[in-house]
């Protein structure tokens, strides 16, 4: 837990990477992904980043993929802390593709944008207590970069 006070804000992007620099295979899948040692470290770590203070901001590959498994009943057996935490966090979820985002009794607070508005980033980042994590591979780039007027 950080030592913070009122006014500081956390940003933080949690992105698996492999250690030969790819996100995914070459047909989009991220099994790798559960070779991954979960050890008390991990969960430590893990926990502190996706704590119930946190919104949670993603675009729509990496909001199809969390959906499909916090909510679930083997996410909340493997990992109850991340889940309540993912399952109940706000979540943003930047997509011009979907056309709707559904609560359920597992999966609360979204908000779905059409685009990435930096005054709405910019905003997040200014309003005072939740902390922001970004999740995923693209999104990250574009969400942590103050806008630049146009030239």
């Amino acid at each position: 837990m950080t030592n913070k006070n009122k006014h500081e804000k956390i940003i933080s992007a949690f992105i698996y990477v492999t250690v030969d620099g790819f996100f995914a295979g070459p047909r989009g899948e991220i099994n790798w992904f559960k070779s991954i040692k979960h050890d008390e470290g991990y969960y430590s770590y893990t926990h502190v980043q996706a704590s119930s203070d946190h919104i949670l901001l993603f675009g729509r590959t990496t909001y199809d993929m969390m959906k499909s498994y916090w909510p679930t009943l083997e996410a909340m057996e493997n990992d109850p802390v991340m889940a309540e935490a993912v399952n109940n966090n706000t979540k943003i979820v930047f997509s011009k593709t979907l056309q709707s985002v559904e609560e359920g009794p597992d999966w609360k607070n979204i908000r779905l944008f059409k685009d990435i508005n930096p005054a709405e980033i910019i905003r997040l980042k200014e309003k005072e207590g939740q902390d922001i994590t970004i999740l995923g591979k693209r999104f990250h780039r574009t969400a942590v970069r103050e806008p630049r007027p146009h030239r």
